[in-house]
């Protein structure tokens, strides 16, 4: 293109939502850039032949959501996870099948523990009925309105309060299974926590994973929206001028001005925020004020030949090692007979606990996941072939109390300017999906105007 060249609309962000807003208008002139040299966010995977390595988000949503119809459309194979969806190992038990409810009666675990694990436990089962409630979407009321309603449920205080003292060795356990969420439960609001848990708990969970890796879904959604992709071009300024948006990359003597009718802003806030020029000061302070959780992964190649108590188990929670929770990549393919040697693992850590590792460098966290990882599954002594350890320093957005207050200045009109993330919502791929494809609606009718 040219650089009087003036584009239907210029999307600046290659995640998720970025791609999902582009996908949706690649009928138009479009071009996205993305700082980084690979587009897809925080989804990420490799191949190792039969297996994957994945390194951020993996779990997707099956027919009926909007990661799952996409898939289909793109002809993406995802498969369920196995039967079981939580387990856990802690102090030498392991406890890999029957209701979540038995657990308490099953660790090893004193009697003060077990009943604070019990009222624990009834206190998020009463929570999360109320949260599902408040994300059903009511009659005539727009997606916007739904987000915003679902937002203010427990909004007013965190999850830690909502549930009141635990014993230290069940606060170890609780903060273990919601970092994944990007903090722990004296920061996030008690709403935005127990809608983790009702992910997990009902029919609707996210229970499948993308055969050969997540990363297939951004690279299908590339490969579909063609050659208007640019790469390694950070944004450094976005305005509006009178009828057009221009869209500075880089700076000094290299910068480049892309101009356009329209733009769609996919970045995380505080990226937003620093390169959206003129932006009402609401607007700008409640980007500034969302807050960020760190994420850190280390894909597990393994090669075992025998089978595994934890075969279909999916995900194994550990409060005590230095990783919270073992993601097995390989449970959709255990269905196989016979079981086909080796496997992948994704062990994860969130929220503070990822923040204090990782001061550490690559090198010292594989080696510390490598041997907790055989220290509580002896089983897999020899048998770790490589060791990918992945950073994700803004890991995913989370919501605090008083956050829902934010939502009308992050949701206000900017003109030919459109936001999109899962910082509007709750940081998954279906709320990046639904960000994108609102925005690039948003864009469409501004340039049918």
């Amino acid at each position: 293109m040219s650089d009087d060249e003036v584009l239907d609309c210029v999307i600046v962000g290659g995640g998720l939502a970025g791609l999902a807003a582009a996908d949706r208008l690649r009928h138009r002139r479009i071009l996205v850039i993305e700082a980084d040299d690979r587009l897809g966010g925080r989804i990420l995977s490799v191949p190792r032949g039969d297996y994957w390595l994945n390194l951020g988000a993996h779990m997707f949503g099956g027919p009926g959501t909007r990661v799952g119809e996409l898939s289909a459309e793109l002809g993406l194979e995802t498969r369920p996870i196995g039967r079981a969806l939580i387990g856990m190992a802690m102090n030498g038990r392991r406890v890999f099948s029957g209701p979540i409810e038995t657990f308490p009666f099953r660790l090893p675990l004193s009697l003060a523990a077990r009943l604070s694990f019990i009222r624990m436990g009834l206190a998020l089962r009463r929570g999360v009925a109320g949260v599902q409630d408040s994300l059903i979407p009511r009659s005539g009321e727009t997606p916007a309105e739904t987000r915003a309603r679902g937002l203010a449920s427990g909004d007013d205080v965190t999850l830690a309060q909502r549930i009141g003292p635990l014993h230290p060795q069940i606060d170890a356990i609780l903060r273990a299974i919601t970092e994944r969420t990007g903090a722990d439960p004296n920061e996030m609001a008690a709403g935005y926590g127990l809608r983790s848990f009702a992910n997990v708990w009902t029919q609707h969970s996210p229970g499948r994973n993308l055969v050969g890796g997540s990363s297939r879904l951004p690279e299908a959604l590339t490969r579909r929206i063609g050659d208007r992709i640019q790469l390694g071009a950070a944004a450094s300024a976005v305005e509006a001028r009178d009828d057009i948006v221009t869209v500075t990359c880089g700076s000094g003597s290299t910068a480049r001005i892309v101009k356009a009718r329209s733009a769609i802003v996919a970045t995380p806030a505080f990226v937003t925020k620093r390169i959206v020029r003129n932006l009402p000061s609401s607007t700008a302070d409640a980007l500034g004020a969302i807050r960020y959780g760190a994420f850190l992964s280390a894909a597990v190649l393994t090669d075992e030949h025998e089978e595994t108590p934890w075969d279909r188990n999916y995900a194994i929670s550990t409060p005590t090692r230095a990783f919270s929770v073992v993601f097995n990549q390989a449970t959709t393919l255990r269905a196989q007979s016979p079981r086909a040697p080796g496997g992948s693992l994704m062990l994860f850590r969130g929220a503070k606990g990822a923040k204090r590792l990782m001061q550490a460098d690559d090198a010292h966290i594989a080696s510390a996941f490598a041997d907790d990882l055989v220290a509580e599954f002896p089983e897999y002594r020899g048998r770790l072939r490589e060791v990918v350890v992945q950073r994700w320093e803004a890991g995913a957005p989370f919501c605090f109390p008083g956050r829902a207050a934010l939502q009308p200045a992050l949701t206000a009109a900017l003109g030919r300017i459109f936001l999109a993330g899962d910082y509007l919502e709750f940081p998954n791929m279906e709320a990046a999906i639904a960000t994108g494809w609102e925005a690039a609606e948003a864009a469409e009718r501004r340039l049918n105007a």
